[in-house]
């Protein structure tokens, strides 16, 4: 058992059958070396791995979360909950560890637990999400994961949101949108460069996140829909082009030897197949109305 399980189950404060719930095979059975069905053949991409993911419910408010364009129908909170549900099980069918925290019905948003905080190591950086609508998310999230974790926060006047932040390797991709500043990749490579990270920012034009447009797959590649973030400065990786009828197929889960990927994306699950990855297709539908992609649901430790 490595130092970070030790404390988080001896914590004093935390009760470690309440905080992580398990379904599923061992992380060591499912990585690196992961079989696709029963044809006893191995994934091609070495995916990052992960031992828990830190997830939080839908509230009832669901229906009134920000939405930068007009749905063509409203946000169905039930519907929503089903595919939460979905989620959290594909998560846990990728051999993570759930740690829960309760959703708050004053915070619609708040499912989209991704935007709270950035992890690197054993280290939680905090964000400072720019609507003052969603201010208020991070405390719980703070909380939960400042029992067992180091915390650092962002400062104003900087200005951040997890879905802006890409972490390939040591290499950290932050975002300058219009949710994320400069100031905030300032703050970041503050506190992650002595811990080794390289932070590096990326203009970011026309979408709402950097993980809108690019996610990492596994080893050197990546999803990639053109014309939205500086090419430049991903010339090193290996791209799986999104077609533009699949702009949300950019955004996948990568981890354990499966990549979680949103349904309705056939060209894109089938580039991803030939590349030897492992599939879990799931529909986020409503997610989807308000903005959010696959990632946005999640914090990987």
């Amino acid at each position: 058992m490595s130092a970070f399980d030790k404390r988080l189950i001896s914590n004093p404060y935390v009760e470690a059958a309440n905080l992580c719930q398990f379904v599923g095979p061992r992380q060591s059975d499912l990585y690196p070396l992961t079989r696709i069905g029963s044809a006893g053949i191995f994934a091609a991409v070495k995916t990052p791995i992960g031992t828990y993911a830190v997830v939080r419910g839908v509230p009832r408010t669901f229906d009134q979360a920000i939405t930068p364009t007009a749905p063509g129908e409203p946000i169905d909170v039930s519907l929503a909950r089903e595919q939460h549900f979905a989620y959290c099980s594909a998560l846990e069918a990728a051999g993570l560890r759930l740690i829960r925290i309760l959703s708050d019905d004053r915070l619609p948003d708040c499912v989209f637990v991704e935007d709270t905080a950035v992890v690197a190591g054993e280290k939680v950086v905090i964000a400072a999400m720019a609507p003052e609508s969603r201010r208020g998310e991070t405390a719980a999230v703070e909380r939960r994961l400042g029992d067992f974790m180091n915390i650092d926060r962002i400062e104003p006047p900087a200005t951040l949101d997890g879905g802006d932040v890409l972490r390939i390797g040591e290499r950290i991709f932050v975002g300058i949108s219009e949710r994320t500043n400069r100031h905030a990749a300032e703050q970041l490579r503050s506190i992650l460069g002595p811990d080794g990270y390289e932070v590096i920012e990326v203009g970011v034009r026309d979408v709402l996140h950097l993980k809108s447009a690019c996610t990492h797959v596994g080893d050197d590649l990546i999803l990639w829909r053109p014309g939205y973030l500086e090419e430049d400065v991903f010339k090193a990786y290996r791209k799986i082009v999104v077609p533009e009828d699949e702009p949300h197929a950019a955004n996948c889960v990568s981890v354990n030897g499966r990549v979680l990927i949103p349904a309705g994306a056939p060209q894109t699950r089938a580039m991803l197949r030939e590349h030897g990855c492992t599939l879990i297709e799931i529909e986020i539908s409503e997610s989807r109305k308000a903005a959010g992609l696959l990632t946005c649901s999640s914090i990987i430790l």
